[in-house]
């Protein structure tokens, strides 16, 4: 998205005073650097930097179709389904029917919708649409609302779909999702997404409000955007200046304190101090991993795999250059290629747009977290190797994804920074458990990236008695408090990564042999009485104001029944015993439950030492998890860096 003004201005005087004050240096200062100078102060403190941003995409611009000269009589389908828009779509199919006797479709069950859309891999549900839309002869779409981080970028791919099948499209969001809703377009291909912003939030409004702010301030806007043709200043004022930039070309000269204007002023940092990434670094730092400056990073079988939301075309180079600016020192370059490509799965990025903060984590597998010292004990993720980490994924995230705060990171309360962990995998061993990695199908000495989001953080159990049943129990109590969205109004059986202390650990074991039977275990025990489920949906579910169109008790037995909610095809109901902390409170033996954990997306990680025994449940999104591939050189390069062969860090089973 385009800089504001001052800030075009403040980087034009940056670039202006250091070209009219820095001769070129020399062509010897691109040499690569050897291992003992690559840290080297410049002499007069003038520092020749880098992109972070790389400036390919793996999606080509579309040439947009017209808008409609009129809506007289024209057949419109008003699609999608978040934060109100049962109430909103009719109105405004009312006044289009009124007004110009439009032919209009209403979220029909034959018409759908696409959601997501991704043109580089177009979904089945998404062709159907777009065939649908054809089969009725639509002539525009209006698709809404968006009010949040994720729904957003689905309402938006409605959008996106019809423009790509040539129909005009009108997407319906609040005022503080326009940004993310222009982004998404542009970055999917659409130079222009139209937009009808609603004033407010959907959820803070009446039935009575929301019409009428449908009536008065949607209704105009998506006439004008359905008949009114795009312009090269809309394409502009999106798009900013998006300018050619070789990989390695010098981007900016000048002192430390100019360099971190330089960042700051482009969007490139995080607003903590970065490490300039010069040439020499970059080159340096390459010889750390598998790759060549120009490799594409984000591909898999041979294919370049989309990065959300930029669908940038990530090389070697540019990780280096984050990596750097990260302060990472060169031996983490092969963990921050395995974290890039995470970015390029849906398990990982799916939530990272989110209004409820998901903080990404990384998880450190194998010898290779042992060798470069990724801690595990108490204090963890404060220690320096794990915090430099998380800072790369920080910087990842803005310049090689593409993530902006309040653009396309629309988190309410904003975001904590990225995390970085190991596992005590000879812990794991000692008490006849499997570590995570292996857990996931990885040989116990192969190393492992795995990357995921967490939406808590320190808030752990205390467990203070040494019987394993009564462990377990607080257990599954805690797993049914830690919901996905607060109170658990969305999904139930959210992913999870559940952290234990070595102690803790140890007294789950005695009656849990293995990480699967304590997951079968919660099945069984970490149950949520469904009343408490049902009662979330009901009245925190903004985007759908249920209690507006049903009773609660109507409500209870859908859920039962197995009727679909948002983000669950079904919640799994059953009559079962009252929960261990519940009894006594409830005056039943047996009450409605629903499961509140699955097996396939639940992770348990020994860690952080024995001070304690605690457990921390930390519910979010998924996981994704990648090798991590070091050169044929590897035990060479780290000797100079002071580190043993890494095969004195294999572990025996």
């Amino acid at each position: 998205m385009k800089h504001s003004l001052l800030k075009r201005l403040l980087s034009i005087a940056l670039v202006a005073t250091c070209i009219t004050s820095v001769a070129v240096p020399d062509t010897a200062i691109y040499l690569k650097a050897r291992a003992e100078a690559s840290n080297a102060e410049p002499t007069k403190n003038e520092y020749q930097i880098l992109s972070p941003v790389p400036s390919g995409s793996s999606i080509s611009p579309i040439e947009q179709p017209a808008r409609l000269d009129s809506l007289k009589g024209k057949r419109i389908a008003l699609v999608g389904g978040s934060f109100s828009a049962s109430v909103t779509h009719q109105v405004i199919a009312d006044m289009l029917e009124e007004e110009y006797g439009c032919i209009t479709y209403y979220m029909t069950e034959e018409i759908g919708k696409s959601g997501t859309f991704n043109p580089n891999s177009i979904s089945d549900k998404s062709k159907e649409f777009q065939q649908k839309l054809k089969e009725y002869k639509i002539d525009a779409v209006i698709s809404g609302n968006c009010g949040c981080g994720i729904c957003t970028v689905k309402e938006t791919g409605n959008g996106l779909a019809a423009e790509y099948a040539g129909i005009p499209a009108v997407v319906v969001g609040a005022e503080a999702f326009v940004p993310q809703i222009e982004s998404t377009g542009y970055n999917r291909g659409v130079p222009v997404v139209r937009t009808a912003a609603y004033p407010g939030a959907f959820a803070s409004d009446t039935t009575e409000v929301q019409q009428k702010k449908a009536r008065e301030n949607l209704y105009p806007q998506i006439v004008t955007a359905l008949t009114t043709q795009i312009t090269q200043a809309e394409k502009d004022r999106i798009a900013g200046d998006v300018d050619g930039v070789n990989y390695d070309d010098i981007v900016f000269t000048g002192s430390h304190e100019r360099v971190q204007q330089f960042y700051e002023v482009n969007e490139m940092s995080d607003g903590l101090t970065v490490v300039p990434p010069t040439r020499e670094k970059v080159e340096y730092y390459l010889q750390y991993t598998t790759y060549q400056a120009t490799d594409i990073v984000n591909t898999r079988n041979g294919e370049i795999q989309d990065v959300p939301p930029a669908n940038r075309e990530i090389l070697a180079y540019h990780v280096a250059v984050n990596a750097i600016m990260a302060g990472c020192p060169p031996e983490y370059m092969p963990l921050c290629i395995a974290i890039t490509r995470c970015f390029a799965n849906g398990n990982f990025y799916k939530s990272l747009a989110s209004t409820h903060g998901w903080t990404p984590y990384v998880l450190i597998s194998g010898p290779i977290a042992r060798q470069l010292g990724i801690s595990y004990e108490d204090g963890m993720i404060n220690e320096e190797a794990n915090k430099l980490l998380g800072r790369f994924v920080s910087l990842a995230m803005l310049n090689l994804a593409g993530y902006k705060i309040k653009e396309n990171r629309m988190g309410t309360f904003g975001y904590m920074l990225p995390i970085a962990f190991a596992e005590d995998e000879q812990t794991c061993l000692d008490i006849g458990w499997n570590p995570y990695h292996v857990e996931k199908g990885y040989d116990l000495n192969t190393s492992v990236v795995t990357c995921g989001s967490t939406l808590t953080w320190g808030n752990p159990i205390e467990i203070g008695t040494t019987d394993a049943d009564k462990a377990i129990q607080l257990l599954s109590w805690d797993v049914t408090e830690k919901q996905q969205n607060g109170l658990g109004n969305t999904n139930p059986r959210e992913a999870r990564m559940i952290w234990l202390t070595k102690n803790a650990a140890a007294t789950i074991a005695k009656g849990a042999s293995s990480k699967t039977e304590l997951k079968n275990t919660l099945i069984d025990t970490a149950r949520r009485p469904l009343w408490m489920r049902t009662y979330a949906h009901y009245w925190a579910n903004t985007g759908s104001k249920i209690h507006m169109n049903t009773t609660f008790d109507q409500h209870y037995n859908d859920i039962k029944k197995g009727v679909s909610t948002e983000n669950v095809e079904r919640d799994y109901v059953a009559q079962t015993a009252v929960p261990e902390w519940l009894k006594d409170v409830v005056p039943f033996s047996t009450i409605d439950t629903t499961q509140t954990i699955e097996a396939n997306n639940t992770g348990f990680v020994i860690t952080s030492g024995d001070i304690s025994s605690q457990i921390q449940v930390m519910p979010g999104g998924d996981t994704c998890s990648f090798n991590v591939n070091l050169p044929r050189n590897w035990d060479t390069l780290v000797a100079n860096e002071g580190y043993s062969p890494i095969g004195n860090y294999y572990l025996s089973e």
